[in-house]
């Protein structure tokens, strides 16, 4: 029995969108394999990480030693956050550093420094919250001015993976800080290694 010229259309077509959606998944596939899931899921790259960025956030990769990113917000206020990697000393050992950063004076304290530690399947998170007096660090340059400011806030966190650590620190104006402590902890854990 011979197939009707509209039959014959018909099974041509279906193989022909067949072949197409054939050929299309394999492309998918190899776009995925070579590049990730990343720009799928809104996630961006720095070095051997990636991240989801909160709305209002603008990042930038740096070209200074040890930071990967450095943050700041679309609309200029006072608040900057810095990504590193490879600096010295452990989580524990950043965090008494940052809490140092701060003077012990009226404004300062002890029992506001909120600290919280997370173990997750594959990271080690550990975050701290404080505000008061803060002393902008010198970076090894003693002879500098001190720069102090008040009413400052620190938002610092710690991510550590098997063979890797790295450390957020966002520094501004206290209040400013109070509103962007959901939005840092958010950008904290979603930090994952490629």
């Amino acid at each position: 029995m011979q197939m009707s010229k509209l039959a014959l259309y018909l099974v041509t077509m279906n193989r022909f969108i067949l072949y197409i959606a054939i050929i299309g998944t394999c492309f998918f596939i190899s776009h995925i394999s070579i590049n990730g899931t990343n720009q799928f899921k809104g996630r961006d790259l720095v070095k051997n990480i990636s991240y989801k960025l909160p709305d209002g956030w603008i990042a930038s990769s740096s070209d200074k030693q040890f930071r990967l990113l450095e943050i700041n917000l679309e609309n200029n206020e006072d608040f900057s956050l810095v990504v590193f990697n490879n600096i010295q000393g452990t989580a524990d050992q950043n965090i008494d550093r940052w809490i140092g950063q701060f003077k012990k004076d009226q404004s300062f304290n002890a029992d506001n420094i909120v600290i919280k530690r997370d173990s997750l399947d594959n990271k080690y998170v550990t975050s701290i919250e404080m505000y008061g007096t803060y002393e902008v660090p010198r970076m090894g340059n003693n002879t500098a001015p001190a720069v102090v400011q008040s009413n400052y806030g620190l938002l610092g966190g710690v991510v550590e993976f098997p063979n890797s650590l790295y450390f957020l620190k966002a520094v501004g104006n206290d209040e400013l800080i109070k509103r962007s402590s959901v939005s840092f902890e958010e950008f904290l854990y979603s930090i994952e290694l490629n």
